[in-house]
């Protein structure tokens, strides 16, 4: 998901470590305008940057027509990114989920043409909603909670793939006069040989597109 890409949780989630952005301060003011893309669902999309606890963050800010609870119903339908996403997810699963979290796992499948390792990652979001407003939240997991034996087999099937030790971020619906204000958070450090800069360089060209998966699938469930 890039991820989204995306889902909410609680259950025994570690306590964020140095350097591990906080939902909290990736939430606070100090954004900065990057750049300005036009993508053929989500129309335009503003991508705002800024560094919390020593981390590049990204922020994708666009409007639909679509509801938050409708565009919420996709952003947490994890098993249904393998159809919906671009990304690449090739494997996802819901682990355990109430109204207010929950726990997913999903694998990337990385062209081999880009020299980068696969990616997957254990996740917990946490769902709110509050005066219309819907967000979604996530963290990962470490490796030794109670999805242990799960990571374990992935590691034992992937050995070269690669779980970002960085992965913190949210999606945030809130209705705005007659519309929707979509805001898609992305802290991550995917790890591995790839230097942060063209990490960065990456996530910049694909995070319209991650906006542009919920949209164009909340229009598709409108029938639309």
């Amino acid at each position: 998901m890039k991820a989204m890409f995306a889902a909410s949780l609680l259950l025994l989630a570690a306590p964020a470590q140095a350097g591990t952005p906080t939902w909290d301060a990736i939430r606070a003011a100090g954004w900065t305008h990057h750049a300005t893309r036009e993508h053929e669902a989500a129309g335009t999309v503003q991508v705002y940057t800024k560094a919390v606890a020593g981390v590049d963050c990204f922020q994708g800010v666009a409007s639909t027509q679509y509801t938050p609870e409708q565009l919420m119903d996709v952003a947490a339908d994890i098993e249904g990114t393998i159809q919906w996403s671009t990304a690449g997810v090739s494997e996802a699963r819901t682990l355990a989920r109430s109204d207010t979290q929950m726990d997913y796992f999903q694998y990337l499948d990385v062209p081999g043409w880009t020299m980068a390792s696969d990616r997957f990652w254990i996740l917990r979001g946490h769902f709110q909603r509050h005066d219309g407003v819907v967000t979604l939240h996530w963290d990962r997991f470490e490796n030794e909670g109670p999805y242990a034996a799960l990571y374990q087999r992935v590691r034992a099937d992937h050995p070269s793939a690669i779980e970002p030790p960085v992965n913190v971020g949210g999606w945030v619906y809130s209705p705005v006069d007659g519309a929707t204000r979509i805001q898609y958070y992305i802290c991550s450090d995917v790890g591995g040989v790839v230097p942060t800069s063209v990490q960065n360089v990456g996530t910049n060209r694909t995070l319209p597109d991650t906006v542009g998966d919920v949209v164009r699938e909340a229009g598709r469930r409108a029938g639309k």
